[in-house]
């Protein structure tokens, strides 16, 4: 059935007590724990919802003093009955949760929907970060909440975004974008293993390309973003200041001149951009030896790492001018 709240109606009953080692609160004092498990136990009643096992965990733990920020599922549960839950949190106000993490739990763009809710009603600087939807059946249509939640009329709290192995492809990327591309909060963003293709690279580009865009950390691996798509990644990651390390681990490129071309461009002229992660990609022994040459007045890159196949010597000749300021390391004296 149709869930459409009245929240008038709540009544104060409750099913689960508050924390009895935390101190009580003063007379006058807000409890917004102790508001949510009211409303929450009621609202259960009210739309006959079965009790999430890992919620009443979470409960249990509050109750025996432990200071529970990260709320993380990896079980199924009923779809009303988290739909509930997310209102019932919102409509408490309770925002002392850091992380809210979904680890294949088979609910897909409702639970999206219903943590987005959630997200949308919280202000100030206390409330949830850290956000994961990981194997969880995310669809374009959960991107699209998502992208409307995250975007410049929205949360600006959330930090990072975690929605890998979700198949949501191209289409997906696209609706994030659409939010994302006017994202100033978020610092890192994780889009591993989600079916990306070629195309997808442009839409990852103009979330990168938004003047305050801050993430610090981007992760793209298992995707099959090919030549054109990581072209335009890295195009748009060589002016971003913020960024430090980017993942492109096994995205089906190999090493054209257009991609060596740009490797080089973004070694020299992002040097904030310490970490790069480019292998189980086709990247031969020609073409990691031009890299290495692109190296050498990159001091301020630390890590490169591309594929096994490639020789020894082309290895090690990338890690002696690792944040060597373009001079090469030299060996232990015997």
């Amino acid at each position: 059935r149709c869930l459409l709240f009245d929240f008038s109606v709540f009544g104060t009953a409750f099913s689960l007590m508050a924390p009895k080692k935390k101190p009580p609160k003063a007379e006058g004092e807000e409890d917004p724990l102790g508001e949510f498990v009211r409303k929450y136990g009621k609202n259960q009643k009210e739309f006959d919802t079965p009790k999430i096992a890992r919620v009443q965990e979470i409960l249990q733990k509050i109750d025996e003093g432990e200071d529970m920020k990260s709320w993380n599922f990896d079980s199924d549960f009923d779809s009303m009955a988290f739909q509930v839950l997310c209102h019932t949190l919102r409509q408490s106000g309770y925002n002392d949760i850091e992380a809210i993490r979904l680890w294949k739990c088979g609910d897909g763009d409702k639970a999206v929907r219903s943590v987005c809710y959630y997200l949308e009603g919280q202000t100030g600087e206390q409330g949830v970060k850290d956000v994961q939807f990981m194997d969880n059946g995310v669809t374009e249509l959960g991107c699209e909440f998502l992208g409307r939640t995250l975007g410049p009329n929205g949360n600006k709290m959330v930090n990072l975004l975690r929605l890998d192995f979700n198949q949501f492809g191209t289409p997906g990327v696209i609706k994030l974008s659409e939010g994302l591309s006017q994202n100033c909060t978020l610092r890192q963003l994780s889009l591993n293993y989600c079916n990306i293709g070629e195309e997808g690279g442009e839409y990852i580009a103009q979330i990168l390309m938004f003047h305050r865009n801050a993430i610090e950390k981007l992760e793209l691996m298992g995707n099959y973003l090919r030549e054109r798509g990581v072209i335009d990644v890295f195009n748009a990651c060589k002016r971003k200041t913020a960024l430090s390390e980017i993942n492109v681990f096994d995205n089906k490129f190999t090493d054209t001149p257009e991609v060596i071309k740009v490797l080089r461009e973004l070694f020299a002229n992002n040097t904030t951009l310490a970490t790069y992660d480019l292998s189980g990609n086709h990247i031969s022994d020609e073409g990691a030896g031009k890299l290495v040459h692109g190296l050498v007045s990159a001091s301020h890159v630390e890590k490169v790492k591309i594929t096994e196949r490639v020789a020894e010597k082309t290895h090690n000749a990338i890690k002696d001018y690792l944040g060597s300021g373009g001079k090469k390391k030299k060996g232990k004296k015997k």
